[in-house]
């Protein structure tokens, strides 16, 4: 937006006056600018956010199920010791609302080589925390597989 003055010196502003004006006007620029700007940098920092916690969610989930699977498979009965190695990984990454399933369900009698699967799941917004949530409604979920030992 410029300033339209008259050519003759009766109307003409002196050279701070000028610079004056252009200062204000350079004001309001970057405010408008910034007004217009502001709400998608916030929106692209709780995005960022919200995915790398959906990223450690999902390791998460896939650390619980590994460690549960390695106890799990060894001779004996450790559905206990399973089921408290899940719950100090999730515990100690906060994550405090999971589920998990042993197929099939492992006991002493269970034969060697028998493919014993563990799965872990956790609602994907259990770590949100902003007030934008994009992972609202969806499951983090990890299987492990290993062999009866």
């Amino acid at each position: 937006m410029r300033f339209h003055l008259p050519q003759n010196s009766l109307f003409r502003p002196s050279t701070g006056l000028r610079k004056h004006l252009r200062k204000h006007l350079r004001n309001g620029i970057a405010a408008v600018e910034t007004a217009v700007c502001l709400p998608f940098m916030v929106l692209l920092v709780f995005a960022g956010v919200e995915f790398s916690n959906a990223v450690f969610l999902k390791q998460s989930v896939n650390l619980a199920a590994t460690e549960a699977a390695k106890i799990i498979i060894q001779p004996g009965d450790h559905n206990m010791r399973a089921e408290q190695r899940i719950a100090n990984i999730m515990q100690s990454r906060r994550v405090m609302a999971y589920t998990y399933t042993v197929i099939p369900p492992v006991d002493v009698a269970t034969a060697r080589g028998v493919p014993v699967t563990v799965e872990v799941e956790a609602p994907a917004n259990s770590l949100s925390l902003g007030p934008i949530s994009f992972m609202r409604g969806k499951t983090m979920s990890a299987a492990v597989t290993m062999a009866r030992m």
